[in-house]
């Protein structure tokens, strides 16, 4: 298993316009504010998701240590299991879409890279 993740950088968005661009892909939407004073642990998720950044900045990294740097406009587009985390100092407010509804996610949702099947 190779998921793959693209990245994008546009004009900000509003969460209005970021809510109808997930719901045009299929996808169930939930806002939140992401905030990290702390390293997040490498994990993956369940689910194939698109996140979209309405307003601050922060970064993530991916499992090889690359660092993102994010903020309003920018936009992730990741397969269930890619391996990720935020980083500190992340302060965004995000609209993310996901192809399962909130519901079905299991717990924890942040999953350890060795329970990634292969």
């Amino acid at each position: 298993m190779n998921p793959e993740m693209q990245f994008s950088q546009t004009e900000p968005f509003s969460e209005v316009e970021a809510v109808k661009y997930v719901e045009s892909l299929g996808y169930h939407s939930l806002v939140f504010d992401d905030v990290h004073e702390t390293d997040e642990e490498l994990h993956w998720h369940e689910f194939d998701s698109v996140a979209m950044v309405i307003s601050g900045t922060g970064s993530f990294a991916d499992e090889t240590g690359a660092v993102t740097t994010v903020e309003p406009g920018c936009m992730v587009t990741a397969q269930a299991g890619w391996l990720h985390r935020t980083l500190a100092g992340t302060r965004t407010r995000v609209v993310l879409g996901t192809n399962m509804p909130y519901g079905d996610w299991s717990h924890p949702i942040n999953k350890a890279p060795e329970l990634q099947t292969k």
